[in-house]
């Protein structure tokens, strides 16, 4: 089968937007790591008033940006459950 050369291009963009966003989850992950040194109590890794103010401030950059903001805030849901998995499992809950 035949790829139409214009989806080939949206594939290699999106491969090399994905170049990009990779490195910084990593880094993301790590500095969410660090921040867990900080907490003490499993409240404290879930952060709800936390999460909500990131979830509100990345709508609002997605709006800003001409996105979809519940597709974008969906993702960072995504993002910040796996992360405060891996926060609580650092700290052995």
């Amino acid at each position: 089968m035949t790829i139409p050369a214009e989806l080939a291009e949206i594939r290699q963009r999106i491969d090399a937007l994905d170049d990009m966003i990779v490195p910084l989850l990593v880094e993301r992950t790590g500095l969410a790591l660090r921040a867990s040194d900080y907490k003490t109590t499993t409240e404290e890794i879930k952060g709800a008033d936390r999460v909500r103010m990131v979830l509100d401030k990345v709508g609002v950059r997605a709006a800003n940006a001409g996105g979809h903001e519940e597709v974008i805030q969906k993702i960072y849901t995504t993002i910040i459950a796996e992360l405060t998995d891996l926060q609580l499992r650092k700290k052995g809950v």
